[in-house]
């Protein structure tokens, strides 16, 4: 595989008013500007021209000036810089970062592991054996992938930068060290969208997609050379760098479904069609029966076009967006959570200051009266510091009751401390952390109170987010089926089933690890588990072998202590004493059969007390009776054939 089949690069303004923007659009005809598609064949020059048309159109747009400045204000309150303080001033602020509490509790408990996968064949597809476990192995290799690029803590990155920066965006492509299907989150602000397009449930509507890529000169001449790079972009960058391989050279990569193209200044880098698709070929028609190849009227070899064997329906750029409050105007969401609480944290830091003050207001300034305590203003001012030390202040003459009087703050009102506590929960509301964090439960007395409030947040952040991230990951494994397409040996080339992937839906809501252990251990409990299945659930790390060893030790324990010494001295005791026994002859008689003697004995052994010439009277008059009643019963027999001979007599 050549690096071009896999290359990975993870590695005046014209503001419209919003009132234009939604009259345009309702208005008929040319709605934006026209560009001209990207083609392999364009000449550089031209290429040049359109792609600084594209990064101009987005870089002058008022989407991103609003954008970028909603960035810088969500990011500094989420770090709690929250004050423009002077420069001199070297104290920090005081605040109570409520915001930044609330997202780094609601992000961990949608991250908390990796979304299961789902590949089930397509209903078209022959539902055969063969078929079915070529879907249960690609799905237990997305399960590895998954956890081999630790996908949830990726999944996480982009949702902090779509908490911060109202969007968030990953990078699928090719890992060439693991030779592995890998994904890289992005920061928002190293991409360059199309003011026009949105995100919506069917993913990024836009034309195209640039993103700004660095990498040292030697690395990236490197490349060039290897997958067939611009000679005069390779120039650009030697002369650039001055021939210092070490340098980093940032650039920028554009993509459409159909092609892709790295650009530094006014030169072009490479250029090329889309390399994570399987392309069309031709291959040479099937051979004559005497072995000749099949050739035209004028003699050309005929050819047959192989359709390229590819999962995703058309070429697409190899980015996946996670945005969610999007009123679908624009490629970032509208507003965002940290958004709507930053009024909500100015009021928390204020409430939290006027309490700071007012506390300290409460250790009281001292009054002094110059003329009755003889004082000059110097001396006065010394007093607050000498009482704060414990010092003693002494006057010339007169009352000391007349001379100084204590100042003291009178304390605030109750209702500033219950408007700060509402204010903190009202954040936690919004982001729906407030049945998960120790802070927002404390006010809730019994248990089944905060199970309630448990399950609100999961309702709240599984209707409102989740869902979004579940589909983000469905796409993600919907990319690396088409990447092993493309770039495995295992299924490149191959007459592959048509399948459905998708992400096991509720996979990332938020779960009670000890609500689900409970659970494991009453189905264990009740023997609706088996032993591995509830060591799983345990998160356990050895499963297999902690269910082995259960096994081992019921059935077989000498295999699982055979290290042990003790236990091997006690088997080869137990070995000795089995060889050196002997096992009795075993004998079976009936009881009634023995002799009264031995049916005493017998009955002896068994705890009763029997006495053998009793034994041998019950036997006999046992006996008696059985003769009497088989005379009887002989006797009714006979009676009953006379008198059914006399009646035949009579008739």
């Amino acid at each position: 595989m050549s690096i071009l089949d896999a290359f990975y690069s993870l590695g005046g303004k014209t503001n419209k008013a919003t009132g234009e923007q939604n009259a345009q659009e309702t208005e008929e005809g040319i709605s934006s500007e026209k560009f001209p598609e990207l083609k392999l064949d364009m000449k550089n020059a031209d290429l040049v021209d359109l792609t600084k048309e594209w990064k101009k159109k987005w870089e002058e747009s008022e989407v991103y000036s609003v954008w970028q400045e909603a960035c810088k204000v969500n990011e500094e309150y989420w770090k709690g810089k929250q004050f423009d303080l002077p420069k001199s001033d070297k104290n920090r602020p005081l605040i109570d970062n409520v915001i930044f509490e609330s997202v780094e509790t609601y992000l961990p408990q949608v991250t908390r592991r990796n979304p299961d996968p789902m590949v089930m064949l397509s209903r078209k597809a022959e539902q055969s054996k063969e078929n079915l476990n070529f879907a249960s192995e690609l799905q237990k290799e997305l399960v590895e992938i998954a956890d081999e690029i630790v996908l949830r803590l990726k999944l996480r990155k982009s949702a902090r930068h779509w908490v911060l920066s109202l969007l968030g965006v990953i990078k699928v492509g090719w890992d060439l060290n693991k030779d592995i299907p890998t994904a890289k989150a992005l920061r928002p602000e190293k991409i360059i969208l199309d003011p026009d397009a949105t995100v919506d449930e069917d993913g990024y509507t836009g034309k195209f997609i640039g993103e700004y890529v660095k990498k040292e000169a030697g690395e990236l001449i490197d490349l060039l050379e290897e997958i067939g790079g611009e000679k005069e972009g390779i120039k650009k960058i030697k002369d650039k760098t001055k021939d210092n391989r070490g340098t980093e050279v940032t650039y920028i990569e554009f993509w459409t479904g159909e092609y892709t193209c790295w650009k530094l200044d006014d030169k072009i880098l490479y250029k090329g069609k889309n390399s994570h698709w399987n392309y069309n070929t031709k291959e040479e028609s099937p051979y004559n029966e005497d072995g000749t190849p099949q050739t035209d009227e004028e003699g050309n070899i005929k050819t047959v076009s192989v359709p390229g064997v590819n999962h995703l329906s058309v070429p697409s750029m190899p980015y996946i967006f996670l945005s969610v409050f999007n009123l679908g105007k624009q490629p970032v969401d509208d507003t965002s959570l940290i958004g709507q609480n930053l009024s909500t944290q100015d009021l928390i830091n204020k409430r939290i200051r006027q309490i700071d003050k007012n506390a300290d207001s409460m250790n009281g300034a001292i009054a002094v009266s110059l003329e009755r305590a003889g004082m000059s203003i110097g001396q006065a001012r010394g007093i607050n510091d000498a009482v704060r030390r414990g010092g003693t202040i002494a006057i010339p003459a007169g009352s000391v009751n007349e001379a100084l009087v204590r100042l003291s703050a009178p304390s605030l009102p109750n209702d500033v401390y219950l408007q700060l506590t509402d204010t903190r929960s009202r954040v936690r509301d919004i982001f729906g952390i407030r049945g998960s964090s120790a802070a927002g439960l404390q006010d809730e007395k019994t248990v089944r109170g905060k199970i309630q409030s448990r399950l609100l947040d999961t309702d709240r952040i599984g209707g409102g987010f989740s869902e979004y991230l579940e589909q983000m990951a469905d796409r993600i494994y919907n990319w690396f089926v088409q990447l092993l397409y493309v770039y495995d040996a295992n299924y490149k080339g191959k007459d592959l089933p048509k399948i459905r992937v998708s992400v096991k839906d509720g996979s990332l809501l938020p779960k009670d690890s000890t609500t689900l252990a409970n659970q494991a251990i009453e189905l264990a409990g009740q023997n609706r588990m088996s032993l591995i299945d509830l060591y799983k659930a345990l998160d356990y790390p050895n499963p297999e072998e902690l269910a082995a060893n259960v096994w081992l030790e019921a059935n077989a324990p000498e295999l699982l202590l055979n290290n042990d010494s003790r236990v091997q001295q006690v088997m080869q005791t137990q070995k000795e004493n089995a060889g050196n026994e002997q096992k009795p002859v075993s004998k079976s008689i009936n009881f009634k059969d023995l002799p009264p003697e031995g049916q005493a004995q017998l009955a002896f052994q068994a705890g009763l007390q029997l006495n053998p010439e009793a034994v041998a009277a019950y036997n006999e008059s046992k006996m008696k009776k059985e003769a009497t009643k088989d005379i009887m019963v002989d006797l009714g027999k006979k009676a009953i054939n006379d008198i059914n001979q006399n009646n035949q007599q009579i008739l």
